[in-house]
């Protein structure tokens, strides 16, 4: 069954991100380097960090819609990458370059940037060159999963749903029972600390398309006892919180959210994620240098923030992924055409 895009999710990617970078520039950033003002506000967006959980959700949703709509786990994973790597590889390239001419300290090398282009770089133990890419290693396992369903047969929905909270809850009591640095290796790449949010959405999306059954809500309420006993009450009810507004948007209740700004936001949502934080770091950094410490003026680098990812959007991600699908597109054409020439 089609259904029309739902816009006002884009709308709250936007919010989300946004949420993440405000997050950043005041409450983490007083955390990892110290404001010079000392009354400065950091409280203001220190439950912004929260926004990454609704970025979790939305994936669940809109990868779910991808995987039911592939036509192999192949074709899931290259589109992916073709939607991926380009805003990414730029955003790379582009925090290397500050970083290498700040004086701040959050300097990486040249070996790290290589291998950062690679998006694997949590996998063999190099640092991230941005703190935000920590994001993008659950995303990766996330899309190994979906691609694992879609080899294993993707219209069986709740058996995989089960699976994944049942398997993520016996590595969560590892952890907690064990201790031990193995342990929670395998908690932190395993996902298990968010699969929980994957499985709400993914429920969220076959309530949109096939009506809510009991058998969906059941496994949100089991996703939501997860996130409340691992992950902590603050945590669940924040999820919560966004079950809802999730619930709002599908039954057309926050159109509201359908205007020109927010959608402009959740055009730019995954390079500006991917381009604020150790950039927006060190013009912070510089900032506070010349005098610029009250909260008012981190409109610089969230602005600045705004139109690198504008950029990279329009010179570097939409041209990129133009040509690389269109080629992919003529590639399997020319594929088809051999096979059916075979006598």
């Amino acid at each position: 069954m089609n259904k029309k895009r739902i816009t006002e999710i884009d709308a709250l990617r936007g919010i989300a991100a946004l949420l993440v970078v405000l997050y950043h520039y005041t409450f983490h950033y007083d955390r990892r380097f110290g404001h010079v003002a000392s009354d400065y506000n950091t409280e203001l967006f220190s439950f912004g960090h929260y926004g990454v959980q609704l970025f979790f959700i939305i994936s669940g949703f809109v990868i779910f819609m991808s995987v039911s709509r592939g036509r192999s786990a192949s074709d899931f994973l290259i589109k992916r990458a073709f939607r991926l790597y380009p805003a990414y590889i730029a955003a790379v390239v582009i925090t290397f370059i500050v970083l290498s001419a700040s004086s701040i300290d959050i300097q990486r090398t040249i070996q790290e940037m290589f291998v950062n282009m690679t998006m694997v770089q949590e996998f063999i133990g190099i640092r991230n060159i941005d703190g935000s890419y920590w994001s993008l290693r659950v995303e990766f396992t996330f899309y190994m999963m979906m691609a694992l369903i879609i080899l294993i047969d993707k219209e069986k929905v709740m058996p995989v749903v089960v699976t994944m909270l049942s398997v993520g809850m016996a590595i969560q009591l590892y952890s907690l029972i064990m201790s031990t640095d193995s342990a929670q290796f395998v908690e932190r790449f395993s996902t298990a600390n968010y699969i929980q949010l994957f499985v709400i959405g993914i429920m969220l999306h076959e309530i949109w398309i096939k009506g809510m059954q009991l058998k969906y809500g059941a496994v949100i309420i089991v996703a939501v006892m997860y996130d409340f006993i691992f992950e902590g009450v603050v945590n669940g009810l924040f999820t919560v919180s966004f079950i809802s507004i999730f619930a709002l948007v599908l039954n057309d209740k926050l159109k509201i959210l359908n205007n020109k700004l927010l959608l402009y936001l959740g055009s730019i949502s995954y390079p500006l994620y991917l381009i604020h934080q150790n950039i927006g770091y060190a013009l912070i950094h510089v900032m506070e240098d010349y005098g610029l410490t009250h909260e008012i003026w981190i409109i610089i680098p969230v602005i600045i923030s705004v139109l690198l990812a504008h950029g990279i959007l329009y010179v570097v991600e939409k041209p990129c992924q133009n040509f690389l699908f269109k080629y992919y597109k003529s590639l399997r054409e020319c594929n088809k055409k051999n096979v059916s020439s075979i006598p």
